[in-house]
């Protein structure tokens, strides 16, 4: 099993609690402009996170298409199952001739169903390291990117697979 998904993130990204000394506030800050959002597009399989890409703004269907004709369909093995949500970019017939040209199947979550998602844990896990980070540029932006997806282990995946009921998931 393979699962596709997609997030986003900002130079607006900080973390959302703070610790501080007993009877003393704590101090942040927090941009006024976000920028330009980021779009990653990752698959996650038991063995970790195996493919991502970054996009600026939004990923549309021929985006989708485009990951998955150069990062996916390389990587899946005939037989296997491409895991999506339910989003509209998911459902270009494009998208289903290139997968199933690989031998393999598409299937479609139910909608509102991230806890049956693996990489959506992946991508909370993704989320509070780039909070951490505070990147304030693009290219801090995507180095730390680049770093929370590193972060994802083979063990955080096949605990994510296990979490959303996928035991048996290779």
């Amino acid at each position: 099993m393979v699962v596709l998904d997609e997030t986003g993130a900002n130079l607006g990204l900080t973390p959302t609690h703070a610790r501080a000394p007993r009877n003393e506030r704590a101090h942040g800050c927090a941009p006024c402009n976000k920028g330009t959002n980021r779009t990653t597009l990752a698959v996650l399989t038991t063995a970790g996170l195996a493919a991502a890409m970054t996009v600026t703004g939004a990923a549309d269907t021929p985006t989708v298409e485009a990951f998955v004709r150069e990062f996916v369909v390389p990587l899946l093995r005939p037989g296997q199952a491409l895991v999506l949500d339910n989003v509209a970019t998911h459902k270009g017939a494009g998208l289903r001739r290139l997968v199933e040209a690989a031998g393999c199947q598409l299937r479609f979550l139910p909608a509102y169903s991230p806890d049956l998602s693996p990489i959506e844990e992946a991508f909370a896990q993704l989320k509070a390291l780039l909070r951490r980070a505070e990147a304030r540029t693009a290219a801090a932006l995507e180095a730390a990117i680049g770093d929370a997806l590193d972060a994802v282990t083979p063990r955080d995946a096949r605990r994510y697979f296990a979490h959303c009921g996928y035991e048996a998931a290779k």
